[in-house]
């Protein structure tokens, strides 16, 4: 790999001052239109890349403030401007552990919201640029929506989950996989043979489904052929309860491995089955332990954390824009137990 073009190598190509480069490739109106566009394109044609940790420093000197306070941003797309955390969203809240995180690296987090009335990819991108903003966070996307817009070659960008797809960023999610396969696990060591697994609810990001079905199905290999369940997947259809019933009568299953807990244990105690004496019930989404389910839980503060060690990180080698290689980072998940399963056998080491 070649040496890195600085911002004298542009200046000397461009014929300019070095000062005139740094304005231009910060969209300055004091520079003119037509050399702005000339020096970015150049800035593009050469290879040039902004090192966010010393443009911050920069900015620090131009504005007077400590560099110590180094702002990363926490872009949301929400229909409301807090839609993505509680009361107003079931969903964990990674934007506590992540400013924790950010502040013990030195860095503050503010949120963004791209949805803001009159707001555009370009403006925000713009606004961050100007504060001399170069880490992002992405949150997660709202249901139905894959896809975000920023001016990704000024950004060092790591997105929380699996709801973007495009563009394809680096990003910090849950072990999906690892989580469904640990759950079988536990229910396995317990005795139950007859899983059947309920995904009762479409999911935000069609990949987790993917992820927990795999797991599931291969961990059902580890079964007697006559124990093995279809599993029962959400259908828009009008009666759901009245189709998981239809399901349930047909297999009989000893414990369900569930995605979303509240709907499935209602269908149950509709049908007079109790939990755990008659079913065993493990849910994949643990997010809220107060409510006493078994099963998986991935503390929302460890991914908020990673994702700013993940976007530090990035800042520090200079890379920004839409990589090349993609990276996925995966944190494994916890068993949380709790009282929809039978108790283990005290032979049972947790995994």
């Amino acid at each position: 790999m070649g040496e890195k073009v600085t911002l004298q190598d542009l200046a000397k190509r461009a014929g300019v001052h070095r000062s005139t480069v740094s304005l231009a490739l910060r969209d300055h109106p004091r520079i003119s239109s037509t050399v702005r566009r000339r020096i970015q394109s150049l800035a593009t044609s050469m290879g040039y890349r902004v090192n966010p940790l010393v443009a911050a420093l920069m900015q620090s000197r131009r504005t007077g403030q400590s560099v110590k306070h180094v702002v990363l941003a926490y872009v949301t797309n929400y229909p409301t401007r807090y839609g993505w955390r509680a009361p107003h969203h079931d969903r964990p809240d990674y934007f506590p552990g992540a400013a924790a995180r950010a502040e013990e690296l030195g860095y503050k987090l503010e949120h963004f919201w791209l949805a803001e009335p009159g707001m555009t990819p370009e403006r925000l991108s713009d606004i961050l640029t100007a504060r001399g903003i170069h880490g992002v966070v992405l949150g997660r996307l709202p249901p139905g929506q894959h896809e975000l817009r920023l001016l990704w070659d000024r950004f060092s960008a790591v997105a929380l989950g699996l709801t973007l797809q495009s563009p394809a960023l680096h990003r910090v999610a849950e072990d999906h996989y690892t989580a469904a396969v640990q759950a079988m696990d536990h229910l396995i060591d317990r005795g139950y043979r007859r899983i059947g697994f309920v995904f009762s609810e479409a999911d935000d990001s069609p990949r987790v489904g993917e992820r927990w079905t795999g797991a599931y199905l291969r961990q059902q290999l580890r079964l007697a052929p006559q124990d093995r369940l279809s599993p029962f997947f959400f259908q828009d259809t009008p009666n759901l309860p009245r189709d998981f019933a239809a399901w349930w009568k047909r297999n009989q299953p000893d414990a369900l491995l569930v995605t979303h807990t509240s709907p499935v244990l209602a269908w149950l105690k509709t049908l007079g089955v109790r939990t755990p004496q008659d079913v065993g019930v493990a849910t994949l989404v643990n997010d809220h332990p107060e409510r006493g389910w078994s099963g998986i839980y991935c503390p929302a503060a460890k991914l908020g954390r990673l994702a700013i060690e993940m976007v530090v990180g990035l800042m520090t080698r200079s890379e920004t824009g839409i990589p090349a290689d993609p990276h996925e980072v995966l944190l494994r998940a916890d068993w949380l137990e709790g009282n929809t399963l039978r108790p283990r056998p005290i032979s049972v080491v947790d995994r």
